[in-house]
C-alpha cells in the first residue's frame, strides 16, 4: 500500500504542479471548473464548522490546500481572529507559494496530505477529486487510508466531498465518482456516522460531515444552503 500511495502522490504533485505553472493561482489551476462552484463548496464546509458552536476559536486543517483559495476566501470573506488554519498539499511547488504570498499570523502551510498536529476541523475540498489511476477501489481505498489518518489529527469535525454516481467510476478525464451510499457505509464502519450536505447548484457533488462523538452542534446538516455562513466575532 505503501509503494501505491508514494506513486499516486508522485503523480498528483507532477500534475497539479504543472497545471499551476500553466494557468497561475486561479481556479482553473486546480482543475476546478469556476471560481464560483470552488466557493461555494467552501461556504457549504464553513457552514458546516460553524454549527459546532458560537463564538468558538478553530484549528482547522486544510488537506490538499493548493494554491491558497480557502485562506484566501477566509481572509477576504470573514473575520478571521477566531481562527487558526494549517494548509497542507503534497505539492512543494504549492505550498512555496502559499508561504511567499499569505503572511498571515494566523496561517501557516506545510507539505504533506495530513495536519501536522491535531486540529479542530480537518476539511478537504477536492482533494480526492483527480484520481491518480483508472481503479475505482484502488482509489476509493487511498481516500479512506488519508482519511484515516487526518481523522486521527481530528478534534471536533471532518468535512470532505466527492463527484458522487449511482455506480463508482474513474471518467476518461480520471475524476472519482463515488457512489454515495458506499461512502457513507465506509464513513460508520471506518470512522464514525456521516451525514451528507447537498446543494442544487452543485450536482453530482456531495459533502460529507463526520463528526466525534465528544463535538456539540447547534444543529445538523440539511439539503441546500439557505443561509449565510459567518464566522464567529
Amino acid at each position: 500500500m505503501f509503494k501505491i500511495r508514494k506513486s499516486f502522490d508522485n503523480d498528483l504533485e507532477n500534475k497539479y504542479s504543472r497545471r499551476f505553472k500553466k494557468y497561475g493561482a486561479t481556479a482553473e489551476g486546480s482543475y476546478w471548473i469556476s471560481k464560483a462552484r470552488q466557493e461555494l463548496r467552501f461556504e457549504i464546509m464553513i457552514k458546516e464548522m460553524l454549527k459546532l458552536q458560537n463564538n468558538l476559536e478553530l484549528s482547522i486543517g486544510d488537506i490538499g490546500c493548493g494554491y491558497g483559495a480557502l485562506v484566501n476566501y477566509i481572509a477576504t470573506k470573514y473575520n478571521p481572529k477566531n481562527i487558526r488554519y494549517f494548509g497542507a498539499d503534497i505539492s512543494t511547488d504549492l505550498i512555496k507559494y502559499c508561504t511567499k504570498n499569505y503572511d498571515l499570523r494566523w496561517a501557516k502551510f506545510t507539505v504533506g496530505s495530513k495536519p501536522h498536529s491535531d486540529v479542530d476541523v480537518c476539511l478537504m475540498s477536492g482533494t480526492y477529486n483527480l484520481a491518480a489511476t483508472h481503479n475505482a477501489l484502488d482509489w476509493e481505498n487511498h481516500i479512506f487510508k488519508n482519511l484515516t489518518e487526518c481523522w486521527s489529527k481530528t478534534q471536533k469535525m471532518l468535512i470532505f466531498n466527492l463527484q458522487t454516481s449511482d455506480t463508482t467510476h474513474i471518467s476518461s478525464g480520471k475524476i472519482f465518482y463515488a457512489n454515495k451510499k458506499n461512502i457513507l457505509n465506509r464513513c460508520n464502519a471506518q470512522l464514525n456516522t456521516a451525514v451528507c450536505v447537498e446543494h442544487i447548484d452543485l450536482p453530482f457533488d456531495t459533502t460529507f460531515v463526520i463528526k466525534k462523538n465528544n463535538s456539540r452542534r447547534t444543529d445538523l446538516p440539511s439539503n441546500g444552503i439557505t443561509q449565510s455562513a459567518k464566522f464567529p466575532t
